[in-house]
């Protein structure tokens, strides 16, 4: 674990579509988990695709060695975790959901995840978790584009949950009364 003090006056000079009023700082540096793991809810290990002691990539999912690693390959992992590709980053009441940058060369590169607010939130690398207003302000150089998004079921809506159960009941019994 790093043990800086929060600053991220670096963020500024790092990504050239943003400014001060588009993103929050949130967290002290912390190199025990990246964008990836950030996004998917996971503080405890480090998610890219490598073969080497430190990263974690789920069982059974190809290693990939740097810069040669694939959309299918992160697709896959973010599944792992009960995500699934949508349209877009926009905010639906019982989703969760995560953009994924991708930069010129089509290699993931970032990870984002939507807050409840409308706002995302990222790791960046070893370094702080910001909230930033737009997926476009971290876009560019550094992390190519937010070009693919997933979604999953918030735990309070999926199916095995008894009161989504009955919402649902309810719900088709009434769309049944009106015809």
């Amino acid at each position: 674990m790093v043990t800086q003090p929060r600053d991220c006056s670096w963020v500024i000079d790092y990504f050239e579509n943003i400014t001060l009023q588009d993103f929050e700082c949130r967290s002290d540096p912390d190199d025990d988990y990246n964008c990836i793991a950030w996004a998917l809810g996971k503080t405890h290990q480090f998610w890219w695709p490598r073969d080497l002691g430190g990263y974690y990539w789920p069982p059974g999912l190809a290693k990939e060695p740097l810069n040669r690693e694939t959309i299918g390959n992160f697709i896959a992992a973010f599944g792992t975790e009960g995500y699934r590709r949508c349209r877009n980053g926009h905010h639906e009441r019982k989703y969760q959901k995560i953009a994924l940058y991708v930069n010129a060369h089509g290699r993931p590169k970032h990870a984002a995840r939507l807050v409840e607010t409308g706002t995302w939130t990222s790791k960046l690398g070893p370094s702080e978790d910001i909230e930033h207003r737009t997926l476009q302000c971290i876009e560019g150089s550094a992390y190519g584009r937010a070009v693919m998004f997933f979604k999953r079921k918030l735990p309070e809506y999926r199916r095995d949950d008894p009161l989504t159960r009955f919402r649902s009941f309810l719900s088709r019994l009434f769309r049944k009364a009106r015809g």
